[in-house]
């Protein structure tokens, strides 16, 4: 019995897009022709496959996590329409699927949305504020 069959059977986990073996054939294509390659092939699509989206999903959080050079390069604008588009098709996916979530899940996803909110609530805004006026 593999491993991941056995998690399941024991907790009672869901199969999930990273198991399945759509997942393996895009991993599998991503050895093959390199990430990048891949990334423009997925890019020429009109309509991209959920693993598709979830697999352009786990590269941006791994290339923006880098911090590397070329990233710090980018235009501050491009980058909020990035995250802006990125928040679009997970409030789309959430809203739709309403997944039952288990409580460390739930706990993990409201700590790093809290965390991503900075900036956005009163007292962080009064400090960016002062901030900007130090700036003047």
């Amino acid at each position: 019995m593999k491993e991941r069959d056995l998690v399941e059977e024991l907790i009672g986990l869901d199969d999930t897009v990273f198991g399945s073996q759509a997942w393996k054939d895009i991993e599998n294509l991503e050895y093959s022709l390199g990430s990048e390659a891949l990334l423009d092939q997925i890019l020429q699509k009109d309509e991209w496959s959920n693993v598709e989206m979830l697999w352009v999903i786990k590269c941006m959080v791994y290339y923006y996590g880098k911090k590397d050079k070329p990233l710090k390069g980018i235009p501050v604008d491009r980058m909020f329409l990035n995250m802006v588009d990125i928040l679009r098709c997970l409030y789309l996916l959430l809203d739709y699927a309403n997944p039952e979530l288990d409580s460390n899940m739930r706990k993990y996803l409201s700590v790093k949305l809290g965390d991503a909110t900075w900036g956005l609530n009163s007292r962080t805004r009064s400090y960016l504020y002062k901030l900007l006026e130090k700036q003047q």
